[in-house]
């Protein structure tokens, strides 16, 4: 992930190697995802610690178009960026633009291969219909998901 900073403050560390110790500290950051057709995706974190071998991030917003144009949109709390991977923890919420939504307590998102998986409890919802389930993997280029232990409800018309 290449971060531009030109806008807001951001400190360096140029001794700092430790694993435990950030060696930039990087707010307002905006990462662009830039394919010859345009932007295909957003990352927001109010807050970036780079370490060594990976990226911590703080309120994170991420945005995706996907699968016949429409928004994958994304929120959490914090996350760990490390080799195309963004690892979300603690109120991760998913919403896409025909209003299928999501949570859970974390989420893993291959930024290369565009697929949301989690081993935890989740929710989806998509109008009427909400399931619940134990794990779960959903790949947004090709709109399949797969999950495990799942109980859905169907709301009825009153």
């Amino acid at each position: 992930m290449v971060f531009l900073l030109t806008k807001n403050p951001y400190s360096l560390r140029y001794d700092s190697i430790s694993k435990k110790e950030p060696n930039i500290e990087i707010y307002g950051v905006k990462s662009y995802d830039i394919l010859k057709k345009g932007v295909s995706s957003l990352i927001i974190a109010d807050k970036v610690e780079r370490y060594k071998n990976f990226d911590k991030l703080y309120n994170i917003k991420a945005l995706h178009k996907g699968l016949l144009n429409l928004i994958d949109n994304l929120k959490a709390d914090q996350g760990i960026y490390a080799k195309n991977r963004l690892y979300l923890d603690k109120n991760v919420h998913y919403l896409r633009s025909d209003n299928l939504a999501l949570n859970t307590s974390s989420l893993r998102y291959d930024l290369k291969k565009k697929i949301l998986s989690s081993s935890n409890p989740f929710v989806f919802i998509k109008g009427d219909v909400t399931t619940h389930g134990k794990a779960f993997t959903y790949d947004l280029q090709k709109g399949i998901i797969r999950a495990k232990k799942i109980k859905t409800v169907i709301r009825m018309g009153k």
